[in-house]
């Protein structure tokens, strides 16, 4: 009888690899239908840290180790730890998330007529997720204009880091090129990973991110290309080999490079000279029909005293911040790792309206309606110059998800057949009105 797989799941949130079953298909979804009968036949209200524990312990190997690690009496911290662990498990397995879940019985019991473009809409993102290999999609000018629409309906404000990965790709494409790469710098929370994860998506479907704080020791670029000989793990096959078997295209986003060692730098130049790299087993690993994508806020704490939140910058302005980041780079990186970099990409910040639209794009996953009070309570209170646009998906789910989750569970529909949920905006918070309690034996 073969071994069950066991996927590893870094949740830096609690500084642990969190070890998660690893179910077949059909025991998933054995699971997952199980799972919703429950959640549609309880009588009584669900509370959503339960449901998170119950995930937690039904998927995690190790679960009273894990219970064991958090070694905390306090209720917040070991919810805390829960919802970290949660968010990890439901990143493996995103058809167990409590939204996904909630959408399946919203649309197939009790809000039939709801649209069909976000029950499409979910199950595209399901589907996507859970897929696994599959070559390079992109072969000619049709599929390189498909993605350039879906580019520009999905990434707000950063028309050139667009262009240019357009540009690359049409190469890739045509066979001019092989693998590609970018280093994308720029204030946090403005596109920049979520680009290389839209990208993965489209492109071949894989897509695998690599945390470089996780690197920031000489030794620890091991972990890709597997222990030397003499160590600990040197028989195992590395990080890049499992890669490598299952496809030579691949989206690999290198997130906030500048933190890691010198010697993964070092690591990266073979890699992004022809598209292959060599084990510690001596194997040749090929992905040379790649995409490199380095993520960096290099530079950016220098222009903090030019306007980089609201107010409007002037073009004159993005070039000085440009030039300010552009010469950073230069003094904190190589010129034997930049030479080797296709297309150095700058970021620009957000204005308001832009942020605006961020907010109506992340609203489109909700079933709710994306009512002009509604947008700019999520605008005044979610912008961070900080944080950036990632700050906004973050108060959606804190302030507005919740909130849909608690009527769902609670059994509370809209009024009228079909529709999504009404806001309103009650003493700095959100209120869902407008609604009624659904009876299951009725239908």
């Amino acid at each position: 009888m073969s071994k069950k797989k066991t996927y590893r799941v870094v949740c830096p949130e609690l500084d642990l690899v969190l070890f998660v079953k690893g179910y077949s298909l059909t025991e998933e979804q054995k699971l997952y239908e199980s799972l919703r009968d429950k959640i549609l036949k309880e009588e009584k209200s669900i509370k959503i840290e339960d449901y998170k524990t119950f995930i937690v312990r039904k998927f995690l190997i190790d679960v009273n180790g894990f219970f064991d690690a958090l070694n905390t009496d306090d209720i917040e911290e070991m919810n805390e730890g829960v919802d970290a662990a949660y968010n990890a498990i439901v990143g493996l397995y995103p058809p167990f998330a409590l939204e996904f879940i909630c959408t399946d019985l919203n649309t197939d019991t009790f809000m039939s007529g709801v649209e069909r473009r976000f029950l499409k809409h979910i199950k595209d993102q399901i589907q996507t997720q859970t897929d696994k290999g599959g070559d390079v999609a992109l072969s000619g000018i049709d599929d390189i204009n498909s993605l350039e629409d879906f580019f520009k309906e999905n990434i707000i404000g950063q028309r050139k880091a667009l262009e240019a990965i357009i540009k690359s790709l049409k190469l890739m494409a045509s066979g001019l090129a092989g693998h590609s790469s970018f280093l994308f710098v720029g204030p946090t929370g403005v596109g920049k990973t979520q680009v290389g994860k839209l990208l993965g998506e489209k492109f071949s479907g894989n897509f695998y991110k690599i945390n470089c704080a996780e690197y920031a020791g000489g030794h620890e670029y091991a972990k890709l290309i597997g222990s030397p000989p003499g160590y600990v793990g040197h028989s195992e096959k590395s990080l890049l080999a499992e890669k490598a078997e299952q496809s030579n295209s691949w989206v690999f986003l290198f997130d906030e490079i500048e933190k890691a060692h010198h010697k993964l730098y070092d690591f990266l130049l073979s890699l992004l000279d022809d598209g292959t790299c060599t084990d510690n087993l001596g194997t040749v690993l090929d992905f040379s029909q790649s995409i490199f994508i380095f993520t960096s806020n290099q530079g950016t704490a220098d222009i903090k005293r030019n306007p980089v939140g609201f107010g409007k910058v002037e073009d004159l302005d993005q070039q000085v911040t440009s030039g300010i980041i552009t010469n950073s780079i230069k003094e904190h990186f190589s010129p034997e790792f930049l030479n080797r970099i296709d297309d150095i990409v700058v970021f620009n910040s957000l204005s308001k309206s832009e942020v605006r639209l961020i907010a109506e794009l992340q609203l489109e996953d909700l079933p709710i309606k994306a009512t002009a009070p509604l947008i700019d309570f999520i605008v005044d209170n979610g912008y961070s110059q900080e944080y950036g646009a990632r700050n906004i998906a973050r108060f959606i789910k804190n302030n507005i998800s919740d909130k849909i989750a608690d009527a769902i569970l609670n059994r509370l529909v809209p009024k009228k057949n079909g529709d999504y949920y009404t806001p309103r905006i009650v003493k700095g918070e959100v209120k869902i009105v407008n609604t009624q309690k659904y009876n299951v034996s009725s239908s």
